[in-house]
């Protein structure tokens, strides 16, 4: 099949692009116009391409008959968009993964079942959620972002240098890592493994936990102000001790440990297990 190309002009505000097997990849061009390029060996699943308004949207679709053929694999839509700051950039895949670099935005929305996924972006307001798969995204700028949001039902998840106003991360299975946070938190697992590496303890954080682990690393000189509490679990710190010499802390244990620059960390423990530590 011949390689499909779209041309819109600029007056684009929100980019939605959704994929059954192909890998997404969306970037920047020096042109004043968005481009869509799909190449698809086989005919199906078909590709179209709607404007409605100021919002454009690139999709594959699949027949739901019983005999329509599984899609391929190794094929793309590739998207170029102007070096501009758009209102929303939602993607939407299957399994083919996705490579997003470049583009910036003040909402990015992905949903993913699987795949691989990578973004190296900036965005004011970041929501993911994913089935499985391995996600990657990393902030390439000084810029603090308004809201990060992970909700994960396995796989692994790495947030990278993403500062923001508040953050929350939800955890069914699986592992999330945030590295560089800020900000008021939220975290919550049912089973898995969330570790949270701080830039700055700068506002409070709340835990809640199922089962699990969960790891939090704070910079030098921070301290907390714990309300713990729950049906079982384990809290451990070794804020206010020599690193590395951790204290164990059970359910009903409030107070102060650590330095002067406190937050309050709320705990409530199913079972499972906390840490919190100095970097």
């Amino acid at each position: 099949m011949e390689k499909q190309i779209y041309r819109f002009n600029n007056n684009i505000e929100t980019l939605e692009v959704g994929s059954i097997g192909a890998k997404i990849i969306v970037k920047t061009h020096d042109k004043d116009e968005f481009v869509a390029e799909y190449e698809n060996p086989k005919d199906t699943p078909e590709f179209c391409a709607v404007l409605s308004g100021t919002t454009l949207t690139f999709k594959e679709k699949m027949s739901f008959s019983i005999f329509a053929p599984k899609p391929t694999e190794g094929y793309t839509i590739t998207v170029y968009a102007p070096v501009k700051k758009l209102g929303k950039l939602r993607i939407n895949t299957a399994s083919g993964g996705a490579d997003i670099s470049e583009v910036t935005a003040t909402e990015f929305d992905l949903n993913t079942a699987s795949g691989s996924i990578s973004v190296n972006a900036f965005f004011d307001n970041v929501k993911v959620q994913s089935a499985s798969g391995n996600i990657t995204i990393t902030n390439p700028t000084d810029e603090k972002a308004v809201s990060v949001k992970i909700c994960s039902v396995s796989g692994t998840a790495i947030i990278n240098n993403y500062k923001a106003d508040t953050f929350s991360l939800h955890s069914v299975s699986g592992k999330t890592e945030f590295n560089g946070a800020t900000g008021c938190g939220k975290i919550a697992v049912t089973s898995g493994n969330i570790i949270v590496n701080y830039a700055e303890w700068n506002n409070d954080l709340s835990i809640s936990a199922i089962s699990g682990n969960v790891n939090v690393n704070l910079p030098e000189g921070s301290g907390i102000d714990v309300s713990f509490d729950g049906v079982s679990g384990n809290l451990r710190t070794d804020l206010g001790q020599e690193k590395g010499r951790m204290m164990n802390l059970g359910k009903g244990t409030t107070g102060t440990f650590g330095g002067g620059n406190i937050h309050k960390l709320n705990i409530s423990l199913t079972s499972g297990n906390v840490t919190v530590a100095q970097q």
